[in-house]
């Protein structure tokens, strides 16, 4: 296992949102179907939300906290979004929801951890909040999912 600074744990998180976003403009790109370009949408300014937060969060931090070491090894991001190998132009608006809370869960698995392993205070408060965020995110992504039948 290597080491990471939080920047880097930041950096990482960021170019996941960022692929992410890409992979469901891509597929809005390729769709017919009304309701899944419509969540495509709603996933792609998700994604871009979250991936914009994560620059701000880097902007916006200490650099004392920003430098600080943890035991994380990033992944590839193409692992991290495995579940998109089965994307695909006529994907179903559940299979895109099941997609999206996937990198959701994997993110918050990550903070998780991290926050557990701070040395800082500040570092611990910072994964705390990350939970916080990517969960909300995440209750949002299944409402629209949910009101997905209404459309």
């Amino acid at each position: 296992m290597s080491y990471s600074t939080v920047k880097d744990v930041l950096d990482y998180s960021q170019q996941l949102h960022k692929h992410a976003s890409s992979l469901y403009q891509q597929l809005r790109d390729q769709t017919q179907r009304e309701r899944v370009d419509m969540m495509l949408q709603l996933l792609a300014d998700h994604e871009a939300l979250l991936a914009k937060s994560m620059q701000n969060l880097h902007e916006h931090t200490s650099q004392r906290v920003l430098a600080e070491w943890h035991q994380f090894e990033p992944g590839s991001i193409s692992k991290a979004l495995d579940g998109c190998k089965q994307c695909h132009p006529d994907i179903s608006v559940d299979e895109l929801v099941q997609i999206a809370l996937k990198i959701d869960d994997y993110l918050i698995a990550l903070y998780r951890q991290m926050a557990s392993e701070a040395t800082s205070v500040e570092a611990r408060q910072l994964f705390e909040n990350l939970i916080q965020l990517e969960e909300t995110e995440k209750v949002r992504t299944v409402r629209a999912a949910l009101s997905a039948n209404d459309w």
